[in-house]
C-alpha cells in the first residue's frame, strides 16, 4: 500500500523548531512528509532542515514549482491524507478564515479536501484577541481541527496560553484523524465542511408565498425605515428558513430591534449565537440578552476588560459559573479581581481555579471568602513567610486604560508567594 502522505505547513514562529520535531516523528513512523514553508518560516528554520529530516522536497514558492511535471499546489492538495499547520500564526489563521490564497501554503490549504489540523502558536494577547478567536471559531464551524496551544513561558517572556502544543500530542492527533478516515489511506474520505446556504433572488421570490416571510420583510422595513435590498432579503430569509439558523420571525425582529445599529455582520454573528443557544422565543432572547449585556459584562469589568463582548471561551467559563455552579455575582467578581491582582492581567482560567477552591470549601459569599483568607494567613505556618496582615502595606489596584473597576486592597506580597501553591495547582488540574 502507498505511504500515508502528510502535508506539513510551517509558518513564521519561533516554534518552527517544534515543527521540525513533528516532521521527524512522522517520518520515523513511516509517513511521507511534504513540507511547505512560508517566507517568514525560513527565517527561523532553514528548508534544508526539513529536507534532511523528511527526505522530501521542501516547497517555499508556488511560482517556482509550476515548472515541474504537475501543478504543485494542486498535486500536494490532492496527495494529502492529512494537512497539518504547525506552528500556525495568527496571520495564516486569518488568511484561511478570509479565503486568502497569496502564497504556496495558503493556496494548497484552499485546494485540499483532506482534514486540516491547525496548531496555533503566538503571544497570549494575540491568541485571546477576539478577532483571532472569531477566526478560529469560524474555521472550526467549517470542519477544521484545532490542537489548542498550551500555557507556558513564551518567547516574549509572558506566561500564558499560546505556546504550540507538544509535537508528541500533535502526532497522536494526526494518528487519530487518520484512523477516522476510509480504510484505504490512498483515497481519504473528504471532510464535509458545512457551508451556509446562500439564497438566490429566485428562491427569495418563491418564499414570498409564505405569509411569515412577507410579515418578516414588512416588519424589517418598518423597523429600519428603509426598503430592503436584495442582500437584506437574502440575509433575513436565511435567518428564518435555513437549517443553520431556523429562528422564528418574532425572534428575528427582536434581534433587529436590539442590534440594528451594529450592522449586518454583527446581526449574523448574534443570530448564529442565538441559534446555537437554542433560542426559539422572544422571552428566551430577552433573558439571554439580559445575561449577555449585564452579567457577562459585569464579569468582564471585574477582570479589567471594557468595551468588548466576551469571546466563546470566556462565555464557557461564565455560563458554568452562573448556570451550573450558581455562584453569586459578587463572588465571581471577587475571584476575577483576585486573578487580575495575582497575575497582572485578565485571567478567567485563574479565576476558575479560585472559584473551584471556594466551591470545594463550600464558600458562597464574599464574607466567607474573606474570612477564609484571613484564617489562612493567620496560621502559624504562614506567619514565618510574611508580615502580619495588620502590618502589611495595602496595595491598591490601579486601573489602567483597559480597566474600569475600583480594585480591592490585598496583601499583595502574601498573595504572590502563597497563593501559588493552592491556586496554580488547581488551574493546572
Amino acid at each position: 500500500m502507498d505511504k500515508i502522505n502528510i502535508v506539513l505547513g510551517i509558518t513564521g514562529s519561533v516554534a518552527a523548531f517544534k515543527g521540525a520535531e513533528l516532521a521527524s516523528l512522522l517520518t520515523k513512523d513511516g509517513k511521507a512528509v511534504h513540507t511547505i514553508m512560508t517566507d517568514a518560516a525560513t527565517k527561523f528554520v532553514t528548508p534544508l532542515t526539513f529536507q534532511s529530516l523528511t527526505k522530501q522536497k521542501v516547497y517555499t514558492n508556488m511560482f517556482e514549482e509550476i515548472i515541474y511535471e504537475d501543478i504543485r499546489h494542486i498535486s500536494l492538495a490532492q496527495r494529502a491524507n492529512v494537512f497539518v499547520i504547525a506552528p500556525a500564526t495568527a496571520n495564516i489563521i486569518g488568511k484561511i478564515a478570509g479565503g486568502i490564497a497569496d502564497d504556496m501554503l495558503s493556496t494548497v490549504v484552499m485546494a485540499t479536501e483532506a482534514p486540516v489540523i491547525i496548531c496555533p502558536a503566538m503571544n497570549t494577547a494575540m491568541y485571546e484577541n477576539s478577532i483571532v478567536q472569531a477566526n478560529i471559531e469560524k474555521l472550526q464551524s467549517f470542519g477544521y481541527i484545532f490542537v489548542d496551544p498550551k500555557e507556558s513561558r513564551l518567547a516574549c517572556g509572558d506566561v500564558g496560553k499560546g505556546a504550540m502544543q507538544d509535537p508528541a500530542i500533535i502526532f497522536d492527533k494526526i494518528k487519530e484523524v487518520l484512523n477516522e478516515q476510509a480504510p484505504k489511506a490512498e483515497k481519504p474520505k473528504p471532510v464535509v465542511r458545512p457551508v451556509q446556504h446562500q439564497y438566490s433572488l429566485a428562491e427569495v421570490e418563491e418564499h414570498l408565498h409564505d405569509p411569515e416571510v412577507v410579515r418578516l420583510f414588512e416588519e424589517v422595513e418598518r423597523i429600519t425605515g428603509d426598503l430592503l435590498t436584495d442582500s437584506d432579503r437574502q440575509m433575513f430569509l436565511n435567518f428564518y428558513d435555513s437549517r443553520e439558523y431556523k429562528l422564528p420571525v418574532d425572534v428575528i425582529l427582536f434581534l433587529l430591534k436590539e442590534y440594528a445599529d451594529k450592522g449586518n455582520s454583527y446581526l449574523r454573528k448574534v443570530a448564529q449565537d442565538w441559534s446555537a443557544q437554542g433560542i426559539t422565543t422572544v422571552e428566551g432572547a430577552v433573558e439571554y440578552t439580559s445575561l449577555f449585556n449585564n452579567e457577562y459584562r459585569q464579569i468582564l469589568r471585574a477582570s479589567g476588560v471594557a468595551n468588548r463582548d466576551p469571546v466563546a471561551k470566556e462565555m464557557t467559563f461564565m455560563n458554568r459559573w452562573l448556570k451550573e455552579d450558581e455562584f453569586p455575582m459578587p463572588l465571581i467578581q471577587l475571584a476575577c479581581e483576585k486573578a487580575v491582582l495575582s497575575t497582572g492581567k485578565p485571567n478567567l482560567p485563574y479565576a476558575d481555579g479560585i472559584l473551584s477552591k471556594w466551591r470545594k470549601d463550600e464558600i458562597t459569599t464574599v464574607e466567607q471568602a474573606e474570612a477564609k483568607e484571613k484564617e489562612y494567613y493567620s496560621k502559624d505556618n504562614v506567619k514565618k513567610f510574611t508580615r502580619p496582615i495588620s502590618e502589611a502595606k495595602q496595595v491598591k489596584a490601579t486601573a489602567n486604560k483597559s480597566q474600569n473597576y475600583q480594585g480591592r486592597t490585598w496583601d499583595y506580597d502574601a498573595l504572590a508567594k502563597l497563593e501559588q501553591a493552592h491556586i496554580d495547582k488547581k488551574v493546572a488540574e
